[in-house]
């Protein structure tokens, strides 16, 4: 189970460059298109289309599993730390379970989206015509991966609570190297 976790980490962390990099071309795209209009009188074409269905979904989706490695999701520990290490072990599990089964279900619907747009070959005519299926699959890979990260760490709360000892979800995820 660690291995899956490391190697989805990795993968998750290539993710977020991927975003990062998307990132800094729309930006670049933007800089381009605003200075293209106000100095030359001639901006970008497509540029709104482009950023809306290329680079937004990619800054939104691509790093949603090196979120979830991370344990940066937001969390509310209203009840988790009054109580002891295997209930915490529990409550990561059911918690992991829950967003796991969520992004799932996510994923899934995306899958149905991006195929049926795969299938129609979507597109959007802006100044010039803009492919918008490939972007259509940014949700239900990171989704996955997200879930099947879930599923993993939930088995790995479940061997927690089942041990003598049980450390909690801090102890887990990028700390442990």
């Amino acid at each position: 189970m660690q291995h899956i976790d490391i190697f989805l980490g990795r993968l998750g962390r290539l993710l977020a460059l991927a975003a990062s990099l998307c990132l800094v071309v729309m930006m670049l795209q933007i800089c381009l298109d605003v200075g293209g209009r106000y100095l030359f009188g001639a901006p970008m074409p497509s540029t709104l289309e482009i950023v809306s269905d290329w680079w937004m979904p990619a800054l939104i989706f691509l790093p949603l599993l090196n979120v979830e490695w991370r344990n940066e999701n937001i969390a509310v520990d209203l009840f988790y730390q009054s109580r002891g290490a295997r209930a915490q072990a529990v409550m990561d599990a059911v918690a992991y379970v829950c967003f796991g089964v969520f992004m799932a279900l996510i994923a899934y619907a995306g899958f149905e989206q991006a195929m049926r747009a795969f299938r129609q070959g979507e597109f959007i005519v802006g100044m010039i015509p803009v492919i918008t299926w490939p972007p259509r699959f940014f949700l239900p890979v990171a989704g996955g991966l997200t879930a099947l990260l879930c599923f993993v760490r939930a088995l790995g709360a479940l061997a927690r609570a089942a041990s003598t000892q049980a450390p909690t979800r801090d102890d887990q995820g990028p700390h442990r190297g």
